[in-house]
């Protein structure tokens, strides 16, 4: 492009030497006038669509690198997205497998499938404190609860939770996230209760139901346990 000047110039420079005198229409001086106004406004024009050209290349790059930078952040949000589910379906395969062991569930067993529910919905909702209670539907007392020590100072009644429609299994409640289980097994029902939870992982309708699952796998392992114990006693009697 600089060319294009630097031989206008040249031309503007030996104008004098090229008109040498007047012409049918203009003096000399005038012709010189106007044949570097014309160079000048040659060099103007040249000048402005070089800049608009230039102009026009930026923004596109702009707009490449915005679509690459996006391209990028897509890229890494699949990424993170595909590793939250790859976490995702190995704590429920932590959970299932605890619950499907059944020829080495004991009480200890029991607690710590008990744990790794409440610490597995913790991590689906970025929560700080997640408990399991079961509560005897007919006498409204709490028939078991699982606290972790993040739950020292939370306190709901049986009362509230009994309260929740049947129809309804997740409600909330004074900051706390509430999930029934579905199912209600020898008048008993599993309440796994959330506290200081991210509200937009709570808000995906797949976290929810996987939160159903849990409640609803605390239930079956209290009453798979329930009848285990209740077997041994007769078990018991019957030897006797």
């Amino acid at each position: 492009m600089y060319w294009i000047f630097a031989i206008l110039f040249s031309i503007a420079v030996l104008i004098p030497d090229i008109i040498r005198n007047d012409t049918d229409f203009l003096m000399e001086e005038r012709a010189e006038e106007a044949a570097i106004f014309v160079l000048g406004s040659i060099a103007f024009l040249t000048f402005i669509i070089n800049e608009r050209k230039i102009a026009l290349q930026k923004k596109e790059k702009e707009i490449a690198q915005k679509k690459m930078s996006q391209t990028v952040k897509d890229l890494v949000d699949s990424y993170s997205y595909i590793g939250e589910v790859n976490r995702k379906i190995d704590i429920l395969m932590g959970v299932a497998l605890g619950l499907t062991e059944r020829s080495t569930l004991d009480r200890k067993k029991e607690k710590e499938t008990y744990e790794s529910i409440a610490t597995a919905a913790n991590f689906l909702l970025k929560a700080n404190c997640s408990m399991i209670r079961f509560i005897n539907l007919k006498t409204r007392r709490t028939e078991k609860e699982i606290k972790i020590p993040e739950c020292a100072n939370i306190s709901v009644s049986n009362n509230n939770l009994i309260g929740m429609n049947e129809n309804i299994n997740i409600k909330k409640q004074n900051g706390l996230l509430i999930v029934s289980s579905p199912q209600i097994i020898n008048n008993a029902k599993g309440y796994l209760i959330i506290s200081d939870y991210d509200a937009q992982e709570e808000g995906k309708p797949k976290n929810t139901e996987i939160l159903k699952l849990f409640a609803s796998q605390a239930i079956f392992l209290y009453a798979y346990m329930l009848k285990e114990e209740s077997n041994k006693n007769n078990s018991g009697i019957a030897n006797n």
